[in-house]
């Protein structure tokens, strides 16, 4: 099982455990264990305290907009690898995805224009709280790293995320896709050069 057959799935199961947060504290014990993994092959303090600040933000968008909102499993999918040269992370839940937290502030978007939303506007679907840069803080906090790739599927639109040592040769586009999920699957893979 991976983490986008485990969103997509019609059927209600918890994930593999090694990758199961059931609870925001499990999800933060295992991203901080990532911050002292990173350093342990060699990844710089800066370099891995900035992805773990991105972690942090990703796995604590599942708990805080989904709060009282799981349709079936609460928690998360949290895997990660690490060694010297690359880092990759996927961060997935079947909640209720971008879309639908965004409607109580726009009204009537689509998937597409939610990750677009989500990832450039000051906006969140948790008003009235004053929130709402968490994404727009992963998409500038991974600009910083020389070669990355994001991609991040919510409903039926996927965001689409390329890093390059000229910033200039960066990608960044929003498509739609013929899977439809309710939650969010999300991707970093990040080369150390």
């Amino acid at each position: 099982m991976n983490a986008l057959h485990w969103v997509t799935s019609p059927s209600v199961t918890e994930p593999p455990q090694e990758v199961y947060c059931q609870t925001r504290d499990i999800v933060q014990a295992k991203v901080e264990s990532v911050r002292t993994n990173l350093l342990q092959y060699g990844w710089d303090e800066s370099t891995s305290s900035l992805i773990t600040a991105v972690l942090g933000e990703l796995t604590s968008n599942t708990f805080d907009h989904n709060l009282g909102q799981w349709p079936d499993v609460p928690g998360c999918w949290f895997e990660t690898t690490i060694d010297q040269h690359k880092f990759v992370t996927i961060v997935a839940d079947r909640g209720q995805g971008v879309r639908s937290s965004l409607q109580r502030v726009r009204p009537g978007i689509n998937d597409h224009e939610a990750l677009r939303i989500a990832f450039t506007e000051h906006v969140t679907g948790r008003a009235p709280e004053k929130r709402g840069n968490g994404l727009k803080f992963v998409m500038n906090a991974l600009r910083e790293f020389p070669k990355v790739n994001l991609t991040f599927q919510s409903g039926d639109a996927i965001l689409s995320f390329q890093g390059q040592m000229n910033p200039a040769n960066a990608s960044f586009e929003i498509i739609n896709d013929q899977s439809n999920i309710r939650g969010v699957v999300a991707k970093i893979e990040l080369i150390r050069l």
